[in-house]
């Protein structure tokens, strides 16, 4: 028969209990913090990709010798240095989650730059799609933040191709389904809710095996997006990205073979 524990020992319990308890809410609270610091920098991206994204499209309309050109590769010098600040604040929360084991989709490392363009690279040949084809390339832009859809159709429009978006995976989704065969490639958010990124990705293979997917993302390329990118007809894109940028990157996919 079991003694009965005294009441010394129990009170040694409660204390080992409570103890735990307090470590628990510590980690709860821990979490919910990057959780929240993970979002902002998420929020702080998008809006670094709506105004880069103005930008680049306002100078390219700009010629060189205009004024307003050199303020505005003012304003793209300060939306890297924004940028940067975002990659301080999560590698901060890369940190704190490290020691807990959990896993956080964080955005590139400082060294990760956007590649060297010549000046007026992306203004000059905007029609290569054109030239390459008497018909329209067809992009199915896919992002959960109206503003980001606006300005990101712009930009691609710029550069002469045909353009249609979707809000969420779901509608991505369906919308592939219905216009199979006319859509030749799919720019990808990375984080939507309900059916994110990764989701999407695998529905639209399921669909078609063969699509080509630009995922779009100011969040690090994380393993399985990795894993994703060994796969033939996909590409990886940070936000925010320059109209020179997304041409370069659009012009790999949708020359690659099918």
């Amino acid at each position: 028969m079991a003694e009965t524990p005294t009441y010394r020992e129990l009170e040694k319990k409660i204390a080992a209990l409570e103890a735990e308890l307090d470590d628990l809410r510590e980690k709860e609270i821990s979490q919910e913090r990057n959780r929240i610091f993970g979002r902002v920098a998420h929020e702080f991206n998008n809006l670094m990709m709506v105004i880069q994204g103005n930008i680049s499209i306002m100078l390219h309309d700009t010629d060189r010798d205009d004024p307003s050109h050199e303020r505005l590769k003012n304003m793209e010098r300060y939306i890297k240095s924004g940028t940067r600040l975002t990659e301080k604040l999560l590698n901060f929360v890369e940190k704190n989650v490290e020691p807990e084991g959990k896993s956080f989709s964080l955005g590139p490392p400082a060294e990760e730059r956007e590649p060297s363009i010549p000046p007026n690279s992306a203004r000059r040949g905007m029609d290569i799609y054109r030239q390459a084809s008497p018909e329209k390339y067809r992009v199915l832009l896919v992002d959960d933040e109206t503003l980001i859809l606006d300005v990101g159709g712009q930009m691609l429009a710029k550069i002469g191709l045909d353009v249609i978006t979707a809000e969420n995976g779901a509608s991505a989704v369906e919308l592939y389904k219905r216009e199979k065969g006319t859509i030749d490639l799919v720019i990808l958010d990375l984080i939507m809710p309900g059916i994110d990124g990764i989701d999407t990705y695998h529905l639209l293979k399921d669909i078609d095996p063969g699509v080509k997917v630009l995922i779009s993302s100011g969040f690090r390329k994380d393993q399985r997006v990795e894993t994703f990118l060994t796969e033939p007809n996909t590409g990886f894109i940070k936000k925010p990205f320059s109209l020179a940028h997304l041409s370069d990157e659009v012009r790999k996919l949708l020359r690659s073979p099918s």
